[in-house]
C-alpha cells in the first residue's frame, strides 16, 4: 500500500511536467541542442595533418638514380599575380564582356581552363582550396562568416619560409585566414554587398604603386593577391543578368590590361592568374552545385616566351586545388603539406628531365598522404617512377614518354581520390543525437495528445501537502534513473571504442555528456507519464476528411526525402499538396451548397426547421466561395513569380519579366500595390489595439511612408518629389525602426494605465467609447458578498490580459508585415498581403461549424489542429513562392544590408533569416492572432496556445529526426554535400526560428502578467 501511494505521488509530480504549457517549447529547445550534436557528428571540422613542407623534402633519388632535386625543381625568378574576381562565371570571360582578355586568349598569349570549384561554393572554402591545395569540408559554410586562421600548411607559409614578399589587396577573408603572412595588405570587408564600387576602387587604387618596378626594373613583390568583390555583390543584389554586370566586367578587363602591360616592363618573368573563387546562379546567389556555380574560368598568362599549348576553345578542365602547387612552384617553394593538386599544364617546362621531375614530385607528394598502396593508381605511380629512373640512366625518349603517361594517369586518379571529401563521421555522436531526437519527438507526441484531451481530463489536482511529501521521492527517482542512463552511456562509450569527443569526458564534453543523460531521464518520465495519463481522445472524433488530408500529407512529406529529387524540388511537393487542399475545399463547399439548395428546392423538413442554416449557407455561397475562387487564381499567379528548385531553375519567370527595364512600370505597380495593401491590413488590425487619439494609425501610416521613401531613395521606385531621391536610405530605415519601437512602447504604456492618468482614453471606432482595455472592479465588498483576496481576484484581470495578448499579437503581425515589406525584393512585396489574405480566408474555411448542420458540437480541438497545420502549410508554401529552395545559392544576401552602412554580423543574420522565412513568420503570427481573436476567456486562450505550440514543436522535431535518419543512411551518397547537407542547414535554421517564435508567444504571456503587476501601481490604487 505504501509503495502504491509513493508511486502515485511521484506520478502526480511528473504530471506537472506534461501539463505545463511550455513543456513543448522546452523540448523544442532540447531538440535544437540534439540537432547541433548531430551536425557536429555529421560535419566534423577537417583537421590538417600538421605536415609542413620544406625544400629538403624534394627527392634526390628516383628509384636509386641520383638527381639534384632543388636545382631541377627551380622555376627561375617569377613574380606571380593572382587576381580573384569573386563570382566570375565561366561564360563571363568572352570578347563581349572582357575584350582585352578575349584578345589575349585569341592570340594564345594566355590560356583558359575550366576550373572546378567543389561545393560548397562560398568564398572562404574556395580560398582555402586555392592556397592549401586541399578541399574543405561542408562545415566551412558555417565558418564562412568567421573565417578562422588556417592552421595547416599553405602557399603563404611555404613562400614566407623561402623569403618571398607577399602582398594582398581586397577581401579581408585572406587576412583572417592567413594572419601575419603578408608584407603589405589592405583588406576590405566582403559581406557589405550593397557596395560594388568602392570595394573594388580600394583595390585598384594600389595598382599603380605596386606594379611599378624598382630602379632595377624588378617588381617589389613576389606574390600579389588581388581579390575583387564588386561583381559578386552585383550578383547578390540584382542577379547575373543585371545590366551592371557588363560594365563591371569591362572594369575588370581594364585591370587585366593594366597588369599584363606592366608585366612587360619588368626585368623578371611575370605570371598572371585570373580566376573566380566560385560562379553564380542567374538569380545571383551561390553555394550550390549547379554548373554556373561550380565551373569558373582560370586564365593563365606569362609576360615572356609564352604561347598557350592548348587549341582554341573552352580549354582543359583543372581542379581549383591545382592553383596551390602551381603558385608554390613558381615561387620556388615546395607544394603545401596537404596539397592534392597538380601543376597547371601550361606551366610545365619543355625540358623533359625537369618536366618528369615535377610530375614525380607532385605524384610522390600525393602518395605520401595516406593513399592506399593496393590501388591501381598507386601501382601506376611506381611504374612511372621506374620508367623515369630508366630515362635518367639511359636517356631513352621512349622511357620518358611512358613515364609521362604513367605519371599523368596516376596523378589524375590521385587528385580525384584526394579531392573527394572523405569525412570521418562521428557515428557515436550521430547515433546519440538521433536517439535523443526520437525520444524528444515521442515525448512531444504524448504532450500534444495529452493537451488535446477534453478539458476535464486536465483537472488533476493535489494538495500542497502531498506535493511536498512526494518531492523528495521524485528527486530520488530522477537521480536513480539519471545514474542508470549515465552508466548505460558510459558503457556504450567503452564498448564501441569510439573516438568521439562526447566520450572524452574532459571538462566541456563532460557537461554535454551529462546533458544527454539528463535528457534521456526527462524524456523517460514524460513518456511514462503520457502513456499512463492519456485516456480520452474523443475530441479527435470531430476530425473530418480535410483534417486527415492535412495530417496525412504532413506526415508523408518528411519521408519523401529518401529521393534526392524530392529534396531539390521540394516546392513541387508543397505545390501539389496545396492545390489538392484548395481543390478539395472548393469541391466540398460546392457539394454542400448544392445539397442544401436541392433540399430547399424540394422543401425538405431539415431545411425548413433550421432557418439559421439558410443564413449560414448564404454567407458561404455569397461571401466565401467567390473569395476562395479568387484565392485560387491569386496562388496560380504567385506560383509563377519565382522559379526555384534545380531542374527548372533556368526557365524564365514573372520576376524576370517584371525586372526587365522595359517593364519598370509594372514592377513599380507591384511594389506600390503590395505596400498599400499591407497598409490597409495593418490599419484594419489596429481595431484590436489601444488606438489612443488614433496615434497608432498615424504611426502605421508613417512607417509605410518610410518604406516608400526608402524605395524611392534606393531607386526602386520613381517619385515626382525629386528631393526624396537624395535622402539617405540608412537614415530612413532608422526612422522606420524608431516608429515600430514607439508603437510597441505606446501600447504597453496604455495598458499599464499611464495614459489614462494623463486624461487619454482609448476610443472604439464603433461606439465612440470603449472599456475593453480598462481595469474595473465588478465584484465590490458588500454585506451580501465577500471575496477572499488570496484566492479570488475582484478585478477583471483575465479580461484585460486577454485583450493585451490580442493587441500585442496583432501589433507583432503588423510589425512583421511592415519589416518584410521593407526587406523584400520589389517584385515579391505583393506576397506580404497575400500571405495574410490566404491565412484569414483559409482559417474561415477550416472552421468545422461552417458547413455543419448539427449544432452543439465541440470542435475546438479539431479547429486548432486544422488551423495550426494549414498555417504551417501556408508559411512553407510562401517560402518557396518567394524563390527559396534547399540550395544555399537561393539565400538572398542583399536583404541583410537594408538600412545598414557597414557590416554587422548579428543584424545581417537577423535580416537575412527573417527575409528567408518571411512566409512562415507571417503565417505563424497570423495563427496566433487568430487564436487570440477567437478566445473568449483567458483560460481558453492559454489552452489553445498550449495545443498550437505543442503541435508546431512536434512537427518541427518530427521533420528533423526523420531527415537526420535519411541523411545518415545516405552519408556516402554522391550528392551528400550538394543535396542532403544544405537541407540539414535549412532544417537547423528553421528549428532556431521555431524556438524564437514559440519563445515570443511565451514572452507575450509573461508580458501580460508583468503589465498586470505594473498596472496595480497605476490603476488598482486609484480605484480602491
Amino acid at each position: 500500500m505504501i509503495r502504491v501511494l509513493s508511486t502515485r505521488r511521484r506520478s502526480i509530480t511528473m504530471l506537472a511536467w506534461i501539463q505545463h504549457r511550455w513543456t513543448g517549447l522546452c523540448l523544442l529547445v532540447t531538440g535544437l541542442a540534439a540537432l547541433m550534436l548531430f551536425l557536429y557528428g555529421f560535419f566534423p571540422l577537417k583537421y590538417h595533418s600538421g605536415k609542413m613542407s620544406h625544400m629538403d623534402d624534394l627527392p634526390n633519388f628516383i628509384d636509386g638514380v641520383s638527381i639534384d632535386g632543388q636545382q631541377v625543381y627551380s622555376s627561375g625568378e617569377n613574380s606571380v599575380v593572382l587576381m580573384v574576381i569573386d563570382g566570375l562565371r565561366y561564360d563571363f570571360v568572352t570578347e563581349e564582356y572582357m575584350p582585352y582578355t578575349g584578345q589575349l586568349l585569341k592570340n594564345k598569349s594566355a590560356c583558359i581552363y575550366v576550373s572546378v570549384a567543389e561545393p560548397p561554393t562560398v568564398t572562404m572554402p574556395r580560398i582555402k582550396a586555392m592556397m592549401t591545395g586541399s578541399v574543405s569540408t561542408f562545415a566551412d559554410v558555417a565558418l564562412n562568416f568567421g573565417a578562422p586562421a588556417v592552421r595547416g600548411d599553405s602557399v603563404l607559409r611555404v613562400a614566407n619560409a623561402r623569403g618571398r614578399r607577399t602582398v594582398m589587396y581586397g577581401d579581408d577573408t585572406w587576412l583572417r585566414l592567413f594572419p601575419g603572412l603578408w608584407a603589405e595588405s589592405d583588406g576590405t570587408t566582403s559581406f557589405y554587398v550593397s557596395d560594388y564600387t568602392e570595394v573594388d576602387n580600394n583595390v585598384t587604387r594600389h595598382l599603380d604603386k605596386v606594379l611599378t618596378p624598382d630602379e632595377n626594373k624588378k617588381p617589389t613583390f613576389d606574390f600579389l593577391v588581388l581579390h575583387y568583390l564588386g561583381l559578386d555583390h552585383i550578383g547578390h543584389l540584382e542577379g547575373a543578368r543585371s545590366p551592371k554586370i557588363k560594365p563591371k566586367l569591362l572594369e575588370m578587363d581594364e585591370v587585366v590590361k593594366k597588369i599584363f602591360t606592366a608585366m612587360q616592363k619588368w626585368d623578371r618573368n611575370g605570371v598572371l592568374i585570373v580566376c573566380g573563387d566560385h560562379g553564380m546562379r542567374d538569380a545571383g546567389g551561390h553555394g550550390g552545385a549547379t554548373p554556373s556555380e561550380v565551373l569558373v574560368p582560370l586564365v593563365l598568362a606569362r609576360s615572356t616566351d609564352f604561347q598557350c599549348p592548348h587549341p582554341a576553345g573552352p580549354g582543359p578542365t583543372v581542379a581549383q586545388v591545382d592553383v596551390a602547387p602551381s603558385v608554390s612552384w613558381l615561387l620556388g617553394a615546395p607544394p603545401p603539406g596537404d596539397s592534392g593538386g597538380r601543376l597547371l599544364p601550361a606551366l610545365l617546362p619543355q625540358d623533359t628531365r625537369q618536366h618528369l621531375y615535377l610530375l614525380h614530385v607532385m605524384a610522390q607528394h600525393n602518395a605520401k598522404q595516406a593513399l592506399p598502396t593496393d590501388t591501381e593508381f598507386y601501382k601506376q605511380f611506381q611504374r612511372a617512377e621506374k620508367q623515369f629512373a630508366h630515362y635518367l640512366a639511359t636517356g631513352q625518349q621512349s622511357a620518358a614518354k611512358i613515364a609521362k603517361e604513367f605519371y599523368e594517369e596516376s596523378l589524375e586518379k590521385m587528385s580525384e581520390f584526394l579531392t573527394e571529401t572523405k569525412t570521418e563521421f562521428d557515428m557515436f555522436a550521430i547515433g546519440m543525437a538521433i536517439v535523443l531526437l526520437y525520444l524528444i519527438a515521442t515525448s512531444l507526441l504524448l504532450v500534444t495528445l495529452y493537451s488535446l484531451q477534453p478539458e476535464n481530463r486536465h483537472k488533476d489536482s493535489v494538495t500542497s501537502h502531498s506535493h511536498h511529501r512526494s518531492s523528495a521521492g521524485t528527486i530520488i527517482a530522477f537521480i536513480v534513473i539519471f545514474v542508470i542512463f549515465s552508466a548505460i552511456l558510459t558503457t556504450a562509450c567503452f564498448i564501441s571504442e569510439t573516438k568521439s569527443q562526447l566520450c572524452h569526458f574532459n571538462s566541456l564534453w563532460a557537461i554535454a555528456f551529462a546533458a544527454v543523460a539528463c535528457t534521456f531521464t526527462v524524456t523517460y518520465f514524460l513518456i511514462k507519464t503520457g502513456i499512463e495519463r492519456i485516456k480520452d481522445l474523443s475530441t479527435l472524433k470531430e476530425l473530418n476528411a480535410t483534417d486527415y488530408l492535412l495530417i496525412g500529407a504532413t506526415i508523408f512529406h518528411c519521408w519523401s526525402f529518401f529521393g534526392t529529387s524530392f529534396i531539390e524540388e521540394e516546392h513541387m511537393t508543397w505545390y501539389f499538396f496545396w492545390n489538392t487542399l484548395m481543390f478539395f475545399v472548393l469541391v466540398r463547399t460546392v457539394v454542400v451548397l448544392l445539397m442544401y439548395l436541392s433540399k430547399k428546392w424540394y422543401g425538405a423538413t431539415e431545411v425548413q426547421e433550421k432557418p439559421e442554416l439558410a443564413q449560414k449557407m448564404s454567407a458561404v455561397g455569397v461571401g466565401i466561395l467567390p473569395k476562395w475562387i479568387l484565392l485560387i487564381a491569386l496562388h496560380r499567379y504567385l506560383r509563377t513569380m519565382n522559379q526555384t528548385g534545380d531542374r527548372w531553375l533556368f526557365l524564365p519567370d514573372t520576376a524576370d519579366w517584371l525586372n526587365a527595364p522595359e517593364n519598370a512600370f509594372y514592377l513599380e505597380a507591384h511594389l506600390v500595390i503590395g505596400t498599400l495593401a499591407t497598409l490597409v491590413i495593418c490599419l484594419w488590425n489596429l481595431r484590436y489595439l489601444n488606438n489612443v487619439l488614433h496615434i497608432q494609425s498615424g504611426l502605421t501610416i508613417a512607417a509605410v511612408a518610410c518604406i516608400l521613401c526608402y524605395r524611392v531613395a534606393s531607386k526602386a521606385l520613381e517619385s515626382p518629389f525629386e528631393d526624396i531621391k537624395t535622402w539617405d536610405p540608412v537614415q530612413i530605415v532608422s526612422v522606420f525602426w524608431a516608429i515600430l519601437i514607439v508603437q510597441f512602447a505606446l501600447e504597453i504604456v496604455s495598458y499599464i494605465g499611464a495614459l489614462k492618468s494623463c486624461g487619454l482614453k482609448p476610443v472604439d471606432s464603433k461606439n465612440g467609447n470603449s472599456t475593453k482595455f480598462v481595469y474595473n472592479k465588478p465584484k465590490a465588498k458588500t454585506e451580501d458578498y465577500f471575496y477572499d483576496s488570496l484566492i479570488e481576484e475582484p478585478w477583471n484581470v483575465e479580461e484585460v490580459k486577454l485583450n493585451l495578448v490580442r493587441s500585442a499579437s496583432h501589433l507583432m503581425l503588423n510589425d512583421l508585415m511592415l519589416i518584410v515589406a521593407l526587406l523584400m525584393r520589389p517584385h515579391n512585396v505583393i506576397m506580404v498581403p497575400s500571405i495574410y489574405i490566404t491565412c484569414v480566408l483559409t482559417s474561415e474555411c477550416m472552421d468545422h461549424k461552417l458547413l455543419d448542420s448539427k449544432s452543439g458540437r465541440k470542435t475546438e480541438v479539431a479547429d486548432i489542429i486544422s488551423r495550426t497545420l494549414v498555417h504551417m502549410w501556408i508559411g512553407i508554401l510562401f517560402f518557396f513562392y518567394q524563390g527559396n529552395s534547399n540550395s544555399l545559392s537561393s539565400v538572398d544576401l542583399g536583404s541583410g544590408y537594408v538600412g545598414l552602412r557597414e557590416y554587422c554580423p548579428a543584424r545581417v543574420a537577423l535580416r537575412m533569416g527573417l527575409h528567408a522565412y518571411a512566409g512562415p513568420a507571417i503565417a505563424g503570427a497570423a495563427l496566433f492572432c487568430t487564436v487570440a481573436k477567437h478566445a473568449e476567456t483567458w483560460q481558453q486562450y492559454l489552452q489553445t496556445i498550449w495545443r498550437a505550440t505543442s503541435i508546431l514543436a512536434l512537427h518541427r522535431i518530427y521533420a528533423v529526426v526523420v531527415y537526420c535518419v535519411i541523411a545518415t543512411i545516405f552519408r556516402d551518397h554522391l550528392f551528400v554535400w550538394s543535396v542532403f547537407s544544405p537541407k540539414l542547414l535549412y532544417d537547423f535554421v528553421a528549428t532556431v526560428f521555431s524556438v524564437q517564435a514559440l519563445a515570443t508567444i511565451a514572452q507575450l504571456e509573461a508580458l501580460a502578467n508583468i503589465t498586470n503587476w505594473l498596472a496595480r501601481m497605476f490603476t488598482y490604487k486609484s480605484r480602491l
